[in-house]
């Protein structure tokens, strides 16, 4: 038998995995459960035919690093710098809230089902449910572009620091052996030793990377810029390692360091092809870990959605309490519901330390398996079920005041404000789109406001003197206090479509002669938006299509008034389309 045994399994995998994915985009079901169903159908559930090799779980961790490399990339630390109260509060109270919510749960279960957990397996337990799956929510987020939304943003800052928690969280599995004694000050040392380490690594890289990566990257050859990349992903992933850390918060943390440069996005790009092929090999290898027993599956999956239900509840929550607006921290919540790929090496170590049995593990992976088999359906259906949840968590007086009425959130308008101080527009989102208009509307002279979600951003633009609130356009009350009762047009200028179409409704409700403008990104996505009232909606991919030819016209010399009368054209075709 020669070297390569596992090429194979490793052909058949690939193979499979082209047909089932064929399947799934035919019956409109995302491609990661396709390739989680791929390797359920191969591995020991299935036919058995791939059997789960050490080799696969290598290239599957490698695809983990890259993604969170490349993650990194766009990522820079100015941009995390802005989400600390996320991840030095919030992290830390959802990893011990839900914890603490999950281990209660499993030991009332227990004991009503006669199962009779012990407390160190109930807490085992628990904290594995509080780890989130980084490589399921950044991809899927990253796919639907959400990841530089609020609600990404609020999901990063908690997978950030849940990949820090990881190796406190093993030393704490370790101390669950009831077997041992526990030696406090070496944990201690083992502790702070991290946390020195994990400092001066990022201090360190954020020194020397960017002075490296113009060298790096300074050749044009493909092959020099691949290898640049890998390099830098893979160096730091094992610097890291050797602190005991978790190898891919190392590749993150190296992307960030470099984040920003024209050299990083050279990296970025040649090293995006291995990035998804090794990434896939990581959700194939998802399906082929587990073993399942018919008999306990009912149990199981039970287990999961209650997981699901808490988990959810209690991220939300913890959002919240930071001051991360509802619907963004409903939507978050849900796709943080998951229980992520590090609750594996967490039940691995606690099998090791006879905390739990061989037969709990498998029961655990088939239940976090589950939860990510399902991620996909609840990160499609998240932002809906926040629209309609949202406005009944306002109904409650004190988590509306929590998170909306301070100094920092809205700017209250007195009852004696004159009408002529009052804006004429309101525009809702403060991306470049909503500051390009703003700019324009002040260099005219006309009275705006504009109405931003994300809490800090309001802030950074009020510091320069833009008249920015913070709040939420499909929240009646945050409408008012931005002027919507005196303004004659408003501007839409969001990608969420979901908060769009009931914004809309919203708006037209409070002002049924107000003039409404949506900006929408895609032109199946403009309907919902008209139906509820809106008077425009500019299609982006639309519009660029019309700037794209009536600039290949211009340039053959084609006569200026058959230019526009072809764009007329196009844009009643449009209206009646």
């Amino acid at each position: 038998m020669h070297a390569f045994d596992f090429l194979d399994e490793l052909a058949l995998l690939c193979l499979a995995a082209l047909v089932v994915l064929r399947v799934f985009r035919q019956i409109h079901l995302p491609p990661v459960i396709g390739l989680i169903v791929t390797g359920l159908l191969l591995g020991p559930t299935g036919f058995g035919i791939v059997q789960q090799d050490q080799i696969i779980s290598s290239i599957a961790e490698i695809g983990v690093m890259l993604l969170l490399f490349t993650i990194g990339l766009e990522f820079s630390l100015d941009e995390l710098r802005k989400l600390r109260s996320i991840v030095l509060i919030g992290g830390p109270l959802q990893i011990i809230l839900t914890t603490l919510a999950t281990t209660a749960l499993v030991y009332g279960v227990s004991v009503v089902a006669s199962t009779a957990y012990s407390t160190s397996e109930a807490i085992l337990i628990g904290m594995a449910s509080a780890l989130s799956s980084t490589a399921i929510c950044i991809k899927l987020l990253s796919d639907r572009r959400e990841l530089m939304q609020p609600q990404g943003r609020a999901a990063l800052g908690i997978l950030i620091f849940q990949d820090i928690a990881v190796v406190p969280m093993m030393i704490i599995v370790t101390l669950l052996d009831t077997r041992q004694d526990v030696n406090p000050g070496e944990i201690t040392v083992r502790l702070l030793l991290l946390v020195a380490v994990t400092v001066a690594m990022i201090v360190g890289m954020r020194l020397v990377l960017p002075r490296l990566t113009p060298h790096l990257a300074r050749s044009s050859n493909p092959e020099v810029l691949i290898l640049a990349a890998l390099g830098l992903c893979f160096g730091a992933a094992w610097v890291t390692s050797l602190a005991g850390i978790s190898m891919a918060l190392g590749a993150f943390i190296a992307g960030m360091a470099i984040a920003g440069s024209d050299d990083g996005h050279a990296i970025g790009k040649a090293v995006e092809p291995l990035r998804d092929a090794f990434t896939s090999m990581f959700f194939l290898s998802v399906g082929l870990l587990v073993h399942v027993v018919w008999a306990t599956l009912p149990a199981n999956i039970l287990t999961a959605m209650l997981i699901l239900l808490v988990k959810g509840v209690v991220v939300s929550l913890v959002l919240i309490l930071v001051r991360v607006p509802i619907r963004t921290a409903i939507t978050a919540g849900i796709t943080l519901a998951q229980v992520g790929e590090f609750s594996f090496v967490l039940a691995s170590v606690g099998m090791d330390y006879g905390v739990i049995t061989s037969t709990e593990f498998q029961n655990l992976l088939v239940t976090i398996i589950i939860t990510m088999i399902v991620t996909p359906l609840l990160v499609t259906f998240a932002p809906i079920v926040a629209e309609r949840l949202s406005p009944l968590a306002r109904l409650t007086p004190t988590l509306r005041r929590w998170t909306t009425d301070d100094t920092d959130g809205y700017i209250r308008l007195e009852e004696g404000t004159l009408h002529e101080d009052q804006p004429m527009v309101l525009i809702i989102g403060a991306g470049v789109l909503g500051l390009n208009v703003a700019h324009v509307l002040a260099q005219t002279g006309i009275r705006y406001r504009l109405l931003e979600l994300d809490r800090n951003n309001a802030a950074a633009l009020r510091a320069k003197g833009e008249p920015c609130i913070s709040g939420d356009m499909t929240d009646a009350d945050a409408l008012r206090s931005a002027g919507i009762q005196h303004v004659s047009n408003v501007i839409i200028a969001i990608n969420q479509d979901a908060a769009i179409t009931r914004g809309v409704k919203l708006i037209r409700s409070l002002r049924p002669d107000v003039y409404i403008i949506v900006r929408s990104r895609y032109q199946r996505n403009s309907k919902s938006a008209l139906d509820q009232g809106a008077d425009l909606v500019i299609v982006e991919e639309f519009e660029s299509s019309i700037k794209i030819f009536g600039s290949v016209l211009e340039h053959l010399g084609v006569e200026q008034d058959l230019i526009e009368y072809q764009e007329r054209y196009m844009r009643l075709r449009q209206t009646f389309s």
